[in-house]
């Protein structure tokens, strides 16, 4: 945790460009070694950072879920949650999308967990209140919701949109896809039972 948190020290005062792994050993007073030992590169600690901020994302979309009465206020509850927390600091987010395309293996597959329960905690959310019969449904819903989300994100960390744009950016998307389920399943997107 000293590490991660002098991680977040250094990002802070250096910008993530600058941040290296000299520096922040220096600030978490410990050797490059040690943190060489718990983050085998700086791509790996940048990621372990943003991975912080997943749980409270977890509670916005549980407590969403929650409040949510139709499956519109539902997706962008969560899509408002994930942009809560990427456009809190946009340049991180921008450096863990570019080493997204440089990972292995490891670390693709943590991500790819994360990414998974998130997408569960949304899928599970539907079965729930929205979609309760098709299971497909809902893997096809949340999965083209967190594409729509991603695709949108960077051109709004590319061009510096506010949170309110990239949300209102994502709206039709996300009732063109709606309109689909609705579509394929022949009757409406039920709203929350009562």
């Amino acid at each position: 945790m000293r590490i991660v948190d002098a991680a977040h020290t250094v990002i802070a005062k250096h910008g993530m460009n600058s941040a290296t792994i000299r520096k922040i050993a220096d600030e978490a007073q410990v050797s490059p070694g040690l943190v060489m030992q718990y983050f085998q590169t700086k791509a790996e600690l940048i990621q372990e950072i943003f991975l912080e901020s997943n749980q409270i994302l977890m509670d916005k979309f549980k407590e969403n879920m929650d409040t949510a009465d139709s499956f519109l206020e539902l997706a962008m509850g969560a899509l408002e949650a994930m942009c809560a927390r990427d456009m809190h600091d946009p340049a991180l987010t921008r450096q863990v999308m570019a080493f997204t395309w440089s990972w292995g293996r490891e670390e693709e597959e943590r991500f790819s967990k994360t990414l998974h329960d998130m997408s569960e905690v949304v899928a599970n959310s539907m079965s729930v209140q929205f979609l309760p019969k098709d299971i497909e449904l809902r893997r096809v819903a949340s999965f083209a919701l967190v594409n729509i989300y991603v695709g949108y994100l960077r051109i709004a960390l590319q061009e510096g949109w506010t949170p309110q744009k990239l949300l209102k950016a994502i709206e039709p998307g996300v009732r063109i896809l709606i309109a689909g389920l609705e579509s394929m399943t022949g009757q409406q997107v039920p709203k929350k039972p009562s």
